[in-house]
């Protein structure tokens, strides 16, 4: 906002400058003119933050032969190296460096206090002069008689001499024993402001002076506007009595005793007496008044200058070769120039690769397939959520796309180009090393015979297959990019997984290396005992509570967090604050249990909502990670029909919560956000089987449609639709529609044994589950095998009910305690699995 304010007062000064410049250089004295010419400025300057950028001027520029560095694609993938809640969370996570241990001053903030505060002060005088002066006006006696020449007229003993404010004019109780002359030159003077608006354009201007009062610009507009509506209003009061030095006379008999508001227009401020009463004398003749046929010339010949004052250039880099030019030859021809990896958002990745004589597509969470080419030029892909498109010759050397998706224009940034040669074997040792894949992950790169094998902490080896120099897949669908330095050296890897998206992670030394897998097996290690035992960890209340009220202020402190925490919240301070104030004060608070993964668990209960907070304390004392699940307020939400859809709005000011949505629909659908005027905002695509998160608010309605973008259904967040499952045969039914089954899945305890025995043996039947659920119990198998060789043998299973997303719950019970699983089960795969403590 600053920059922009910056920005704005900095074009309206040059446009001043150039208006002063035209009335000087032509040398214009009518105030009229003046005045005419200002008020233009004055409005434009008021719609500066809004109208600059909108004029562009576009100039074709001759390509540059120069390669996009590693500094450029870091850039446009900076959000991606930023982390990510460690264990439970699967890995998706992304690593930022860390975090110096030192007070650091955020002067853009500072700058927006300092501004805040002053506009404040302002705006609030400026109010407060506004609203005493309205009662003064207010309580003020009428006048009425031929004296008062048909002007509203109203006497006032809070004044001293007359005064304007909007259409009235107010005068002392002495008005009616002045002499005739006197009275008329005061109703003539105060009559010209009345009939020139010059009450609110002044107004006009001290806004603008409150909103830019770090310009001195604004601060010389309001009093050159105040100057020439007073040289106005005085010419038109000597035309009506025809006497100059006795209207001088009257001016300086008011001067001495006229003490005026700040909202008010008084005939004679102290401070300008002078200068009009010397200006009355030596004038020659009264200037020619300006009809509104030249005000709107005057304003016409200023209306370029505002257009170019706003207006912006931006340059465009053609390409000299057709679109279409070459469709004889082969396919990986024509797209040998987009074989690249292209950022659409700040987990996604659009990756165009070749394979032979084909080149494919592979955007994050899809699968690979066949780019195929138009008659009309275009690429496309025909994705899950609507047919990808760009053009054979879009932007191939400016380093972007433009993708068509979902009817919108994506600027795509390409990050990183994908060389077409295949990798020789004998280069496969600048790969080998370690990556850090997460606060408390490393992926492990090593070298077998002519292949390379990776394995993340504690996980099994996969075989890379290469497709092209840095380029490898893992089964086809996930893919790793090793990335160079400014030495084109191999400094880290882009892994872009088909559940979980993209990330990064930078290359470390096997010090490092060893340090992370040392401490995630330390706490390997603690979690068993802690979810047994479900004791918290002494402080972590004190932690939580301060924590939400350093958030609530914007001032977190970092000191008492690790560094990937810590460069985790800088990254959502502000709408992290803006959740904390939301909710309000904190009333309650309450420890619920130990997590899996060794969170403490602990529910709040705020002014306006309430809400769920998972801890990982480290040894030192620091908060290893904090995971924030906002749950709403007391509000049910609901399902509304289709039809109903062109009538929904969201109410602003509602609790902040996270919703859930899991697809059982077999096929892909689609989430569209609805904002205040009833449109469609495009979320996300969920595949089938697949879950999709969001923190919104209640009663905030979202539509859920098939991929086509029908609408199924729509969603008003609420208490009874926190979690929420889409599957047809329950399309638009109540929620709570999932706990009508009293009786577990027939296959569901089965399938559960099933689950448990094999985490205990540490080999998971992977055949059976979804993607999803498989990489969520690959990343949380050391943990929950830990924790089942800590329970013991499995004595029995009880079901106990079905939660909102149609699991089924079950009490495992164990030869030294017990822990609660939730499961679902469709056609004899896994669809949802959670293990949590017994509360």
């Amino acid at each position: 906002m600053i920059a922009t304010l910056a920005e704005a007062a900095l074009r309206s000064f040059v446009l001043g400058g150039v208006v002063w410049f035209g009335l000087t250089l032509f040398r214009v004295r009518n105030p009229h003119v003046h005045m005419t010419a200002w008020v233009v400025v004055l409005m434009a300057s008021l719609a500066m933050p809004f109208v600059m950028h909108w004029p562009t001027l576009t100039i074709d520029r001759l390509p540059l032969s120069v390669p996009v560095t590693d500094e450029a694609w870091q850039a446009d993938l900076s959000s991606l190296e930023t982390p990510q809640p460690a264990l439970p969370i699967p890995p998706g996570a992304i690593v930022a460096p860390p975090v110096k241990s030192v007070v650091s001053i955020n002067w853009w903030l500072l700058a927006t206090v300092v501004y805040a505060s002053v506009a404040g002060m302002l705006l609030l005088r400026l109010a407060i002069g506004l609203c005493l002066t309205w009662r003064l006006a207010r309580a003020a006696k009428p006048m009425k008689g031929a004296q008062t020449i048909g002007a509203d007229v109203r006497v006032s003993r809070d004044v001293g001499g007359p005064v304007t404010f909007g259409s009235t004019i107010l005068v002392p109780p002495q008005f009616a024993g002045w002499d005739a002359k006197k009275r008329l030159a005061v109703l003539a003077h105060e009559g010209a402001h009345v009939a020139n608006r010059d009450f609110y354009v002044l107004l006009l201007a001290a806004f603008n002076r409150a909103v830019f009062w770090f310009s001195p610009f604004s601060w010389w507009q309001l009093a050159r506007l105040a100057e020439l509506a007073e040289i106005i209003s005085d010419a038109q009061a000597i035309e009506v009595i025809d006497d100059r030095l006795s209207y001088a006379e009257i001016l300086l008999d008011f001067a001495s005793s006229v003490k005026p508001r700040p909202v008010e227009l008084a005939m004679a401020r102290a401070s300008t007496v002078r200068a009009r009463v010397e200006r009355i004398i030596a004038a020659a003749a009264m200037p020619t008044a300006v009809g509104w046929r030249k005000r709107l010339w005057i304003a016409a010949a200023i209306v370029p200058v505002v257009v170019v004052s706003a207006g912006m250039i931006a340059y465009r880099t053609p390409d000299p070769a057709p679109a279409v030019a070459d469709l004889g030859e082969a396919p990986a021809q024509h797209y040998r120039p987009f074989v690249n990896f292209y950022a659409m958002g700040p987990a996604s990745v659009f990756a165009i690769f070749r394979e032979g004589d084909e080149v494919y597509g592979q955007p994050t969470g899809q699968r690979k397939l066949r780019l195929t080419v138009g008659s009309d030029g275009t690429a496309s892909y025909p994705a899950s959520s609507g047919e990808i498109t760009f053009a054979l010759d879009a932007e191939r050397r400016s380093g972007g796309l433009t993708l068509r998706m979902n009817g919108r224009d994506i600027r795509a940034v390409r990050i990183f180009e994908m060389p077409v040669g295949a990798s020789e074997p004998g280069s496969l040792d600048q790969y080998v090393g370690w990556y850090r894949a997460a606060p408390n992950r490393v992926l492990t790169v090593r070298r077998d015979g002519d292949r390379l094998q990776v394995q993340e902490t504690v996980q099994g080896r996969a075989a890379l297959l290469a497709e092209g120099a840095d380029v490898f897949s893992i089964h086809g669908d996930n893919l790793l990019v090793f990335l160079r330095d400014e030495q084109a050296k191999v400094s880290r890897v882009l892994v872009q997984n088909a559940v979980f998206g993209a990330r990064i992670a930078p290359r470390i030394d096997a010090a490092q290396a060893q340090a992370i897998e040392a401490d995630f097996a330390r706490r390997v290690a603690e979690v068993p005992d802690r979810f047994r035992e479900q004791v918290p960890v002494a402080g972590g209340k004190e932690m939580i509570l301060r924590g939400i009220e350093d958030m609530r202020r914007g001032t977190p402190n970092y000191d008492r967090m690790s560094a990937p925490l810590a460069a985790k919240i800088q990254r959502l301070l502000t709408e992290t604050q803006a959740t904390f104030v939301a909710l309000g004060a904190v009333e309650s608070i309450f420890f619920r249990g130990v997590g899996p993964g060794g969170y403490d668990i602990y529910g709040a209960k705020f002014e306006n909502g309430t809400a769920e907070f998972r801890l990982l304390l480290e040894p030192d004392g620091k908060v290893g990670d904090v995971i924030f699940r906002a749950d709403g307020n007391d509000e049910l939400g609901g399902i509304v029909s289709c039809a109903e859809e062109a009538n929904v709005r969201g109410r602003a000011g509602t609790s902040p919560i996270r919703i859930m949505v899991y697809n059982e629909m077999g096929d892909d659908i689609r989430v569209f956000n609805l904002d205040a005027d009833g449109n469609r905002k495009s979320q996300s695509v969920v595949r089938p089987n697949m879950s999709w998160a969001t923190t919104t608010t209640v009663n905030n309605p979202w539509v859920i449609a098939d991929k086509s973008g029908r609408c199924l259904e729509v969603l008003m967040p609420g208490r009874q639709t926190r979690f929420h499952n889409v599957e047809a045969a329950n399309i638009g039914a109540k929620p709570g529609r999932a706990a009508r089954r009293a009786i577990p899945i027939a296959n569901g305890e089965e399938m559960l044994r099933h689950y448990i025995a094999g985490i205990g043996n540490g080999q998971p039947d992977y055949e059976h589950m979804t993607p999803e659920v498989a990489d969520i119990t690959r990343q949380q198998l050391p943990f929950d095998q830990a924790i089942l060789a800590r329970l013991g043998a499995l004595r029995a299973v009880s079901f106990r009910g079905v939660t909102a997303l149609d699991s089924d719950i079950y009490i495992a019970q164990f030869a030294n305690g017990s822990a609660e699983w939730r499961i679902g089960v469709r056609n004899g795969t896994i669809t949802k699995i959670a293990l949590g403590p017994n509360f």
